[in-house]
């Protein structure tokens, strides 16, 4: 029979504080739900090193996603003179 480690114990607190229940924290772990309810901690929080959540990729702000797509949609919008052009090619080729 294994026994419970302190590694053990924080990576129950990890799985718990990730998925919120005893049964999720119990798979991720390989321990049973019983085991990870006793040793979950109230008010645990996250043993994690900072220096591996500064490495983590973070995506980038969705209000300035939607800036850079406005701006490559209306560089790539035809003025009125360029549609004409176009259209004229187009009529070209397809004679």
């Amino acid at each position: 029979m294994r026994r419970v480690t302190e590694e053990d114990i924080i990576q129950m607190n990890e799985a718990f504080l990730l998925c919120g229940t005893y049964s999720g924290a119990a798979k991720a772990t390989g321990w049973s739900a019983s085991t990870v309810k006793k040793y979950i901690i109230s008010g645990y929080t996250s043993q994690i090193d900072t220096a591996a959540q500064e490495s983590m990729i973070t995506l980038p702000d969705l209000d300035e996603v939607v800036a850079n797509l406005m701006q490559m949609a209306h560089a790539t919008m035809l003025t009125s003179e360029e549609a004409l052009e176009v259209t004229e090619l187009w009529k070209e080729l397809i004679m």
